[in-house]
């Protein structure tokens, strides 16, 4: 039992700063309340104080792939999304576990406590060894996270237009059939494990066929399960979904019963209105990775459209960040910029609307429910505390204003303090930054021992790419 007390307290439910602690015990908040009552109450709870911080709920990045090597260290050069993608063919798998486990620590020493992994395969030919491997490196980091199993049958090296004769092959676990068997047995396998769920990962609309989404959908739907999925990222993408369907994406799925399941989708930067009202309608979370559309030449999300249509939004780095670290922080006010609106009204979303994108929309974006993504009694003890110091250049911070300054000067770097379920799992101490260079060391080590493939047939593969997208071009929306 612990009572956690800094000089201010945001629980996410307004925005608004107290004096409050928080007492948790069993990995739960059990009590909030004045620090010197909650002592009296329970004499025997540890007692840690945080002076010159603020405790509120941890952040939920809520899309990324467990890539803990930056893409540039590894000489993937920002580039158009779909050669950039093509490009990670020059060399094999890395050690996944320790890559996996960097971007876990990664995350929690900037105040992340949930993330979703979406989708991702690095051809190994052994799926379920790969995803194994993430897995354990998530549970033995003590990050809560929400494991998306993958799917793909379509769009292997260009995405499908009409009259192509169905599915070209199959990657991830196999076909549906081996896909939900996965799912089961690793959920079977990690039943014990309460900071692990389980969801269905579709890649996205043009490289998942109309019979697999109905299929995975049902199940998703049947099991209560979630479904996560890439949605509208790059033109190419755009492009391709408007001659598969005719008509706005999201439309479509729902004809195929998609969102019988709970639904998040990631970036949505082509989103047409009609996608941004079925996504309202259906509560499907949308989330957003701006510094990743910027670096990958997709442009800026649509955020002021988004928010405009009365989408709920949510925060991912994609493990792209613009800052080509893990710092969330920053990313979340990249994501309030882009909102604004230019014009003397001032148009834009503020700092509370922010926070509950970084922290309660991104746990239902990762499917965690209940009262996760905020402070109340009962909810789980995700918590982190930023130093104030640093954020508030040595002058006195009103609690009024206090939102404003964490979205408006935070960084990852002001993390004084990271829980996950009630355990301590960073605090900026010596001991924190020697395990985060273990693993980068480690992580590091294993991609420089990696085999290097056809450099040339890479190139060669992202040549066609160009020269397909540079002659399919249509007109944007």
């Amino acid at each position: 039992m612990m009572i956690l007390a800094a000089d201010y307290l945001i629980r996410v439910d307004g925005g608004a700063a107290t004096r409050d602690a928080v007492l948790v015990r069993d990995g739960v908040i059990r009590a909030i309340g004045p620090p010197t009552a909650l002592r009296e109450k329970f004499p025997c709870a540890e007692f840690l104080a945080l002076p010159d911080c603020v405790l509120l709920p941890g952040f939920v990045n809520a899309h990324q792939h467990g890539r803990g090597i930056s893409q540039i260290l590894l000489c993937y050069d920002d580039d158009a999304l779909e050669p950039w993608i093509a490009g990670r063919a020059r060399y094999g798998a890395p050690d996944i576990y320790a890559v996996t486990r960097l971007a876990a620590e990664g995350m929690i020493a900037n105040g992340v406590t949930a993330c979703v992994h979406a989708n991702y395969d690095y051809a190994t030919g052994d799926y379920a060894a790969e995803l194994d491997a993430a897995i354990r490196a998530y549970r033995d980091s003590g990050l809560r996270a929400t494991i998306c199993v993958g799917y793909q049958d379509c769009g292997f090296e260009v995405y499908p237009a009409p009259g192509e004769d169905g599915p070209q092959a199959t990657r991830y676990a196999g076909g549906v059939r081996e896909t939900i068997e996965l799912l089961d047995v690793l959920a079977e396998r990690y039943r014990d494990h309460p900071e692990l769920t389980f969801a269905l990962g579709p890649a996205g609309p043009q490289w998942v066929s109309d019979a697999a989404w109905e299929a995975l959908s049902r199940h998703a739907a049947r099991r209560g399960l979630g479904m996560h999925f890439h949605l509208l990222e790059s033109p190419a993408q755009a492009s391709a979904c408007r001659k598969l369907y005719g008509r706005s994406t999201l439309a479509f799925l729902k004809t195929l019963g998609v969102f019988e399941a709970r639904t998040s989708c990631a970036h949505g930067v082509f989103m047409t209105r009609e996608d941004l009202a079925i996504a309202r309608e259906m509560d499907s979370v949308v989330v957003i990775n701006p510094g990743a559309n910027m670096r990958l030449f997709n442009g800026a999300p649509p955020v002021a459209d988004m928010l405009d249509a009365g989408c709920t939004l949510a925060v991912g780095t994609d493990n792209t960040a613009a800052s080509d670290d893990e710092d969330y922080l920053r990313e979340v006010r990249l994501a309030q910029l882009l909102g604004r609106r230019p014009g003397i009204d001032a148009h834009g979303p503020n700092a509370k609307l922010m926070l509950d994108a970084a922290t309660r929309n991104g746990a239902r974006a990762a499917f965690l429910g209940g009262q996760n993504g905020t402070v109340a009694s009962g909810a789980p003890a995700d918590l982190v505390a930023l130093d104030l110091c640093r954020i508030g250049a040595g002058l006195d911070i009103l609690p009024c204003d206090l939102a404003n300054h964490l979205v408006g000067r935070a960084q990852g770097a002001d993390v004084r303090l990271t829980m996950v379920g009630g355990r301590v799992l960073y605090s900026a101490t010596e001991a924190d930054r020697e395990r985060m260079m273990h693993w980068r060391l480690q992580a590091s080590r294993s991609v420089r021992c990696r085999e290097s493939r056809d450099a040339q047939a890479v190139r060669d593969a992202q040549a066609r790419l160009r020269r397909h997208y540079r002659l399919d071009r249509h007109e944007p929306f």
